[in-house]
């Protein structure tokens, strides 16, 4: 229980009320009994010295008071007399009180003119009393007044006070004890809530989300939690419908290789111009698997950072003219064609030309996959201060905007429907957002749904990189 959290609240609540109460018992028992004690001694010292103004004329006179038990009771205590050789000259001193002042340098004090007194306090003490002792002046012999009173009653009144006081110690433990348990389960509880959660959570059951989600600090760690298996359960899920879609996809060219080889090898196609249909859709079969592993070799490597870039300055226009032309199949199907629509102050970018290369392709693919037949894909040119910005638009059916912020997360698919049919393994716009990142740049993505989606490159303007 002491390890535990709810163990170590409880305990420190009660220690700190038992440390407190403790040390507020011993200073106020202290507080009562010094106070008075010495309010005791005080009042003695005052009354002693009326009884000397009462008895020093008649010990001029040469007379010995005879009237100090009376005098002793008026002022509530026991008065005596005492001459330097410790005998009592008049009055009686009680039986309890014992002091031997033959060698005291408190004796020889009293008798050089300075008061005295003595105290007895504790539980040891069998006779708790005060006792003061004033020098007569002008005497001869020297002699002292003694008034001793004792203190029972201030013993038990300081007595009752820390019978009180420990009452209260014991009463606010139990009240720490209720308290702490109180709030040590509330604030556990969450707690225990969130390990049972992760618990599960870890054991697969990937459907499993805290209840603790309060505003304090256990409930912003709850929404944390939450937002983590959201986010892992995503990606989970994604994962396998990625496992799914590959397995789909190698499955259905590696098929069709089976099929078409052993149509070849059986003998079944002797026709020459068969033959070489069967060889030229083994060819493309293949090529598929080949795109399909080169996608995921490329994502392994940018994931692990061993995808080596190669900037060089490139003049923007020529060069995407270029590539297009290498494109040309991919729009032909669908009787697609491209514009570019270009407002350039600086004409020239710094990038890695395969790998832009490759990123435009993706973007146009992917265009060309959605695009209704004999629409326009527009690339737009321009500048924006440092850098340069590719707009690659569409006029296919759109993004919605519940799928638009995971769009380049791996595995991620809009149409899980539409991913078999029309190609595709969802890792393009992961691959693409890498390899922006990569060469200095940025990917991102805007569309409205029904109108068609635009893609946004943006890359270092290349007269600033020179220029660097």
């Amino acid at each position: 229980m002491i390890r535990s959290i709810f163990g170590k609240i409880l305990l420190s609540h009660v220690a700190v009320i038992l440390v407190t109460t403790a040390t507020m018992a011993l200073l106020m028992s202290i507080l009562v009994r010094n106070y008075a004690v010495e309010n005791k001694r005080q009042d003695l010292m005052q009354k002693g010295k009326g009884v000397i103004a009462l008895v020093t004329p008649l010990i001029k006179d040469g007379k010995t008071p005879g009237n100090l038990e009376i005098i002793g009771d008026l002022v509530g205590a026991n008065a005596w007399l005492m001459d330097s050789t410790n005998r009592v000259v008049a009055g009686k001193a009680p039986e309890r009180w014992v002091k031997r002042y033959e060698s005291s340098e408190e004796f020889r004090e009293l008798f050089d003119g300075n008061p005295q007194s003595w105290v007895r306090t504790g539980r040891r003490q069998a006779d708790p009393s005060v006792v003061v002792a004033l020098p007569v002046p002008n005497t001869s012999p020297r002699l002292a007044l003694f008034l001793y009173t004792p203190i029972t009653g201030v013993t038990r009144a300081a007595q009752a006070v820390e019978t009180l006081l420990g009452y209260a110690l014991f009463t606010g433990v139990a009240a720490a004890l209720l308290i702490a348990f109180c709030i040590a389960r509330n604030m556990t509880r969450p707690i225990e809530n969130i390990i049972k959660s992760a618990d599960d959570f870890a054991q697969g059951r990937l459907e499993t989300r805290t209840t603790a989600v309060g505003p304090d600090e256990i409930g912003r760690l709850g929404q944390t939690f939450n937002s983590m298996a959201q986010s892992l359960a995503a990606i989970e899920q994604n994962r396998r419908e990625f496992l799914a879609n590959v397995s789909h996809e190698l499955k259905t060219p590696v098929a069709a290789i089976q099929a078409l080889a052993e149509s070849l090898a059986d003998g079944v196609v002797t026709d020459p111009a068969q033959q070489k249909r069967y060889i030229n859709n083994i060819v493309a079969a293949t090529g598929r698997i080949g795109r399909l592993i080169e996608d995921l070799t490329d994502l392994a490597k940018l994931e692990a950072g061993e995808i080596n870039i190669h900037p060089d300055t490139l003049e923007l226009r020529p060069f995407l003219e270029n590539h297009l032309d290498s494109l040309s199949h991919l729009l032909s199907e669908k009787n697609l064609r491209i514009t570019i629509h270009e407002k350039l102050k600086t004409p020239l970018v710094k990038a890695d030309p395969y790998r832009l290369a490759q990123v435009i392709t993706n973007l146009i693919s992917n265009a060309a996959r959605y695009a209704p037949p004999a629409s326009e894909i527009t690339l737009s040119l321009q500048s924006s201060g440092h850098f340069t910005i590719i707009k690659v638009t569409d006029q296919g059916p759109g993004i919605p905007a519940a799928d638009l912020p995971f769009i380049f997360d791996r595995f991620y698919r809009v149409e899980k429907s539409r991913a078999r049919t029309d190609g595709g393994t969802g890792l393009g716009l992961a691959i693409s957002k890498k390899l922006m990142n990569a060469m200095g740049g940025g990917i991102s993505a805007e569309s409205v749904e029904g109108r068609g989606a635009t893609f946004i490159l943006t890359l270092p303007a290349g007269n600033m990189c020179a220029g660097a």
